[in-house]
């Protein structure tokens, strides 16, 4: 158990690790087999991670439903988003493909999110008397960890389709 938990976030922070790459389009123009090469070993690490998350919401689930589903909910946007981007660029659609890719590498991030949002909650005041995490702020973490950072990539990536398609007079009821 202590290797399957200890891989999970190795794993989902090796993934993480190659996100950058996808991020620097000059980079990937300039050194495309190495782009390719990055983007199979971030799949590998995913599918690595997510079976090691596997394991740990079927772990937690007897007993914490609700801290298991946020994991659930991790490991379902992780497969979703990287696999979306793996079936648009074996179509040659490179922008839903970046758009995907952005959003898998905010998912995987996930871990570091996780401790962002304790620290918040304790910076709010939120843990108990003696300043040790509750199983209350664990069970949130699970779930903003990954809900909000990909809602806010979201929100920024739709911005410019949305601005682009505005023109005057195009508002409802006009």
């Amino acid at each position: 158990m202590a290797l399957c938990a200890l891989g999970t976030p190795g794993w989902w922070g090796y993934g993480a690790a190659c996100g950058p790459d996808a991020t620097l389009a000059w980079l990937t123009r300039r050194h495309l087999r190495l782009h390719r090469f990055l983007g199979r070993v971030y799949l590998g690490a995913a599918a690595i991670g997510i079976a090691g998350a596997s394991y740990l919401i079927a772990k937690e689930l007897p007993g914490d439903w609700v801290f298991a589903g946020g994991l659930l909910g991790l490991a379902l946007a992780w497969i979703l988003t990287t696999g979306m981007g793996y079936l648009a660029i074996r179509h040659r659609r490179i922008r839903q493909h970046q758009e995907w890719m952005i959003r898998s590498y905010v998912v995987a991030s996930a871990f570091v999110f996780f401790r962002v949002f304790v620290d918040v909650l304790h910076a709010f005041g939120v843990h108990s008397p003696r300043a040790m995490q509750t199983p209350e702020e664990l069970k949130l973490a699970a779930w903003a960890c990954w809900s909000i950072p990909l809602l806010v990539t979201e929100v920024l990536i739709q911005r410019p389709h949305v601005r682009s398609v505005e023109s005057p007079g195009s508002e409802v009821g006009t």
